[in-house]
């Protein structure tokens, strides 16, 4: 089923597929749902999976503001409240892996779980420039811009993805979901967001069951940063009692380039500290 539904202020849009124990799905900058497209059909196998538009994305209202993670997570808490769901299992990707930091630290109540996936607690002075290029980008040409588009596709996906059978319309894709999820103005603050992050205390903060994970040739948030950064390295090292699960071959968007590898090891987590485990 999808709907909209009221959050905060602002009309939301979400989709609830398969049954089980809730997992709500953060997406990534510049993506709204599309960015679960393929680990959804394989999730909700087993599990309530929520998906939604975050503020600023989407069918979900647009509004021109201040942007960062803890607005994105008070709406995240928001919807939960209104559909009904007093805790989930929390499936955070790229900027919504940052969203689902600050949510489960903000939020331990509602959290049972949370996959910080292809994330960063702070960029390094590498990381700063990479997101610069999409600000600029988007600023000269808006974030439809097909050169973005192709920017993107690089650095988020395998060279062995991009070539294998069945890949060529991945850009237009990817090109098409810019196009539909993003007005100018919310992309650029979302990505001022991302290049002035600083989320170690919340990450440090996190009880409940953490696990990072990520691809091994990630260029956008890799494994290890500079010193200036907090990577998912740092993250695997200072969520209390966090899991790490490196997925080799995978760039930054284990989802499309190793999508079964990295669904086996969010369904394996998320059964290992279910609710009904945890009640028994």
């Amino acid at each position: 089923m999808e709907d909209f539904i009221e959050v905060n202020g602002i009309k939301v849009w979400y989709r609830i597929t398969g049954e089980g124990e809730p997992v709500l799905q953060l997406h990534g900058c510049g993506f709204g749902h599309f960015n679960f497209d393929a680990a959804t059909p394989i999730l909700s196998k087993k599990f309530k999976v929520i998906d939604f538009d975050m503020r600023g994305y989407g069918q979900s209202d647009r509004p021109e503001q201040d942007y960062d993670m803890e607005v994105w997570a008070d709406d995240a808490a928001a919807l939960l409240v209104a559909l009904g769901i007093e805790k989930a299992h929390i499936h955070g990707t790229s900027m919504g892996g940052m969203v689902a930091q600050v949510f489960a630290a903000k939020y331990p109540e509602m959290t049972q779980s949370v996959v910080v996936n292809c994330s960063a607690a702070k960029l390094d002075r590498y990381g700063k420039l990479l997101f610069k290029n999409w600000r600029d980008l988007a600023e000269s040409s808006g974030p439809d811009s097909r050169v973005l588009a192709e920017l993107i596709s690089w650095q988020a996906l395998s060279a062995q993805f991009l070539e294998s059978e069945g890949s060529e319309g991945l850009v237009d894709g990817i090109h098409q979901i810019l196009s539909d999820s993003n007005s100018k103005a919310v992309f650029i603050a979302a990505v001022d967001s991302i290049i002035n992050l600083d989320i170690r205390d919340h990450a440090k903060a996190i009880t409940s069951p953490a696990l990072v994970l990520g691809g091994d040739i990630d260029p956008m948030t890799p494994w290890n940063h500079a010193p200036s950064g907090a990577g998912q390295q740092w993250l695997a090292d200072n969520i209390p009692g966090a899991e790490k699960y490196v997925i080799a071959g995978s760039s930054h968007s284990t989802i499309f380039d190793n999508t079964e590898e990295h669904c086996r090891v969010v369904e394996s987590f998320f059964t290992r500290n279910s609710l009904a485990l945890k009640a028994s």
